[in-house]
């Protein structure tokens, strides 16, 4: 076996690729990241050697993957490559030179997810005590109230009271798992992230991977805007005994204990504006008068604060304006609804045409953090520009053009308490404010494909950087799903297209099997409309999918269009492929003869078109095939 492939089969067989290793290991990946870069850069990222490499990254102890890793470095003539060679023999003694160590002992971990919490709590100590009480082990409460009322805040508190160290709480040894169903009402993707974090494949659904994960545990699970979740009955089947805090815009008959949120008291209310609003806010008087006006919402008294601390304006002037407002001839429920919307407007008033437009692109994000530069660069890419082209200046701003400024911009929202700054990115800082952008706020020209063009831009920067790139990815996803929906809503296909392809492979790799059938079901339907070719590629994905979640009936239907769209395009090389998907799905049935047939066609295609490298896969699979009946 020539040094290249030596090396990395035995980097494979270490086990660091794609691992959060230790030290050692660490030098190790580092070494083998450093000879795989290099492949690309002399071959091509699309070469032969570095797509057999990938390969065999996904399943390492192929034998036959292994054979065709040796005959592509020869075929490439990488074995004669100096350069190639010492960066092999690095990494085979970086290999060598680490020591045999004992496994040490599992540490068992708990998830600690709690909510931020508000920066200024007033006025729920008798709510707050009940709530406590209430949360106990298989038991479900939810918080409902009109949006603004503070339901979100009561539930952090609580959680943050229930468990203020850096340990799970008693009652709940098995920690606490938040999931905001504003930013992603799609249960089935929740109890995916929730599997995950207790060591449970997604697989063959969320649903049952979940009902593993909670068997015999007793964790919390804090569910934001339950309202928005599609499947409420799905994830109270699988909770097992844990306990569950919600909070709603209403009622739901299946949570027996629910706390009706009320306003907040007068004088806590007032408490509250003094606040935020400071000196501004000192008129008693006036104070009380505008927290009625704005029907006691502790996100209206917020806002109303925030304005006058940037304005450095007194209370008595807003109460001024205020009056003049509809909010004056309403009763106090119909304040609350009304008054929020009002105070937006007469806010975003102050703030500069930049500040509007970048909060109208975040409208069309996901509700959690963001960086600036997506903002800055959807701003920046002319509406005309063809989708290829807005990639281009993307790569080519970050080198030779300055981005614009759109710091001031966001100093603006954040003084206006429209957003929050969590590190270096930012977050709008209510569902109401994000629902506002989307609905009220104009948004540039052709902003979905301009925000679709920046995350095709940073999937292909990211995809190439693996492990590290795919973590950079894993903060943007929310964002991205959400824009690719948007995409999908707005009939920009272009736009979907381009980015359900650039995000298939990371989403493949990762593991987000919900997110990877929306992501090929778009790319599907944008294909249609375009009159795309790729129509067997999408199906021969989401055959792939669904087979890898162990749903074989699915992955076969969508097997059996891939090879009928095949046939129709003359696509012999995609035809190979159908057949051999075909032939494992069968497999995993346990239809033997149907997979040997299918398996068999699928290797007289790849050697009537002179692939061998799919042949000896197919081969692999023939024999283990074989192996199995015997």
């Amino acid at each position: 076996m020539d040094p290249i492939t030596m090396a990395i089969v035995a980097a494979l067989d270490a086990g660091v690729v794609g691992s959060a290793a230790e030290s050692g290991e660490k030098t190790i990946l580092e070494a083998y990241q450093v000879l795989k870069i290099a492949l690309r850069q002399k071959f091509g990222a699309d070469s032969d050697l570095v797509d057999t490499v990938e390969k065999l990254e996904r399943k390492p102890e192929s034998v036959a993957r292994r054979d065709v890793l040796k005959e592509d470095v020869v075929t490439a003539q990488a074995d004669r490559d100096p350069e190639l060679l010492a960066l092999a023999q690095t990494l085979l003694d970086k290999i060598n030179a680490q020591p045999d160590s004992k496994p040490s002992p599992e540490v068992v971990s708990y998830p600690l997810q709690r909510p931020p919490r508000a920066d200024y709590f007033r006025g729920r100590e008798q709510e707050l005590a009940q709530l406590l009480a209430n949360l106990q082990p298989n038991r479900l409460v939810a918080l409902y109230g009109p949006a603004g009322i503070g339901k979100s805040a009561l539930a952090a508190e609580a959680v943050w009271k229930l468990a203020p160290g850096d340990g799970p709480p008693d009652l709940f040894p098995d920690g606490i798992i938040y999931h905001n169903f504003y930013n992603q009402p799609r249960v089935d993707i929740a109890l995916e992230e929730i599997a995950r974090i207790f060591g449970e494949e997604p697989k063959p659904t969320p649903y049952d991977a979940v009902q593993r994960a909670l068997a015999e545990r007793q964790a919390l699970l804090v569910l934001d805007g339950l309202e928005q979740a599609d499947d409420l009955p799905g994830i109270l089947a699988v909770r097992g005994s844990c306990g569950i805090l919600a909070t709603s815009h209403q009622k739901h008959e299946a949570i027996p204990e629910q706390q009706d949120i009320a306003p907040l008291p007068l004088d806590e209310a007032v408490s509250l504006l003094q606040a935020w609003g400071r000196w501004r806010a000192t008129d008693q008087a006036a104070a009380r008068q505008i927290c009625e006006l704005v029907g006691r919402l502790p996100l209206a008294v917020r806002l109303v604060g925030q304005y006058l601390t940037t304005q450095k304006e007194k209370s008595a002037d807003y109460l001024a304006w205020l009056e003049k407002t509809p909010l004056f001839d309403l009763d106090t429920d119909q304040r609350q609804q009304e008054c929020v919307p009002l105070l937006l407007e007469h806010s975003l008033a102050q703030v500069s045409e930049t500040a509007q437009q970048a909060l109208a692109v975040m409208g069309l994000l996901a509700l959690v953090p963001f960086d600036q530069e997506v903002v800055a660069e959807t701003l920046t890419i002319e509406a005309d520009q063809g989708f290829l082209s807005a990639i281009r200046k993307i790569f080519k701003s970050k080198s030779e053009e300055k981005m614009p400024d759109v710091s001031l911009a966001m100093g603006e929202l954040v003084n206006y308490g429209l957003l929050w700054q969590v590190g270096q990115r930012y977050e709008v800082s209510h569902p109401l404010i994000h629902t506002y952008a989307r609905a009220h706020l104009t948004a540039p020209a052709k902003a979905i494909r301009r925000l679709a063009t920046c995350y095709v831009a940073r999937a292909w920067e990211q995809n190439v950087l693996e492990p590290d790139g795919y973590a950079r990815l894993d903060t943007d996803r929310p964002h991205i799903m959400k824009v690719l929906a948007e995409c999908l809503e707005w009939k920009d296909w272009e736009a979907a297209h381009g980015l359900a392809a650039a995000i298939e492979d990371y989403l493949d790799r990762q593991g987000y099997w919900a997110e990877r059938v929306i992501a090929n079901e778009i790319g599907l339907i944008a294909a249609w409309q375009l009159g795309r070719q790729s129509e067997g590629a999408w199906l021969g994905n989401l055959g792939d999918t669904y087979r890898t979640m162990g749903h074989a009936k699915w992955a076969i239907e969508h097997f059996e269009k891939a090879l009928t769209t095949a046939r129709q395009t003359g696509d012999r090389h995609s035809e190979g492929n159908s057949l051999g998907n075909l032939g494992l799905a069968y497999r995993d049935l346990g239809q033997i003869e149907q997979a040997r047939e299918y398996l068999k066609q699928s290797q007289a295609i790849f050697e009537e078109i002179n692939l061998p490298r799919g042949a000896t896969l197919v081969r692999e699979w023939l024999v283990e095939l074989e192996k199995g009946e015997k």
